[in-house]
């Protein structure tokens, strides 16, 4: 599997950049993972949009979802049949309702503790309940032997380490460092970050949601106290896994 960087900032981008976005590609299938502000955009440089296995949402805020928006006008445009979106059920959410009424997406409600199966693909997929304001997942994705471990969005939360487990990477939300971080709050800190990979024994580590209002290196120095490889997530950049 490759992973490929789309977009790593939230809740809002930073100037030229893009909020939550993820590829994920083997020889024979790619699936995405969230589609926030601008990485429509980055997606159509990697693969066709229209081509995608499948779209996996962990939860509906506009940092992980906006795309979905003008994509939904691409797929009326291009699609030759209707992509398949998974996410979480929550019918508070606008842009739910616009996939609802688009005949080119096929969603499907998905539930922690659950097992998706991308049609013509090799990728198994697990689902986690992750800790959010809104309803939110996490996923892991395993394929010939090798496994994707991203919490989405989430603050601490039970079983974490045991779905992280073996991770060969693990994409992790760490948008705060220790100093701002709070039982209360919706994101764990680049320290627990570190720490979930060290636990999990998860091969690499890459954080992000990282907020442009915060000092990227006081996360990293702050995740390399616990775990001297951890790597910030950087627009672009793609990891063998």
């Amino acid at each position: 599997m490759k992973l490929t960087i789309l977009g790593m900032n939230g809740p809002f981008p930073a100037a030229g950049g893009c909020t939550s976005g993820y590829l994920v590609t083997t020889d024979g299938a790619a699936v995405a993972i969230d589609l926030g502000s601008g990485c429509l955009g980055q997606l159509s440089r990697c693969a066709a949009p229209e081509g995608l296995h499948a779209l996996l949402l962990t939860h509906w805020h506009y940092d992980h979802c906006a795309d979905v928006l003008p994509l939904i006008f691409r797929l009326e445009a291009c699609a030759q049949q209707p992509l398949h979106i998974y996410a979480p059920a929550d019918e508070g959410s606008l842009v739910c309702k616009a996939v609802q009424n688009c005949t080119k997406i096929i969603l499907h409600d998905v539930a922690p503790q659950t097992e998706i199966r991308i049609p013509n693909s090799e990728f198994r997929i697990t689902v986690h309940a992750a800790r959010h304001p809104v309803p939110a997942l996490m996923y892991r994705i395993e394929c010939s032997g090798k496994a994707l471990c991203y919490t989405g969005d989430t603050n601490t939360v039970d079983g974490l380490a045991d779905f992280a487990r073996g991770a060969d990477l693990l994409l992790a939300d760490g948008l705060f460092p220790a100093a701002l971080w709070a039982e209360g709050k919706p994101h764990l800190s680049a320290a627990h970050c570190a720490q979930l990979a060290k636990d999990a024994g998860a091969k690499q580590l890459v954080i992000t949601h990282l907020n442009p209002m915060l000092d990227p290196e006081t996360l990293l120095k702050e995740a390399r106290a616990i775990r001297i490889d951890s790597k910030l997530a950087r627009m672009g950049d793609t990891y063998e896994i």
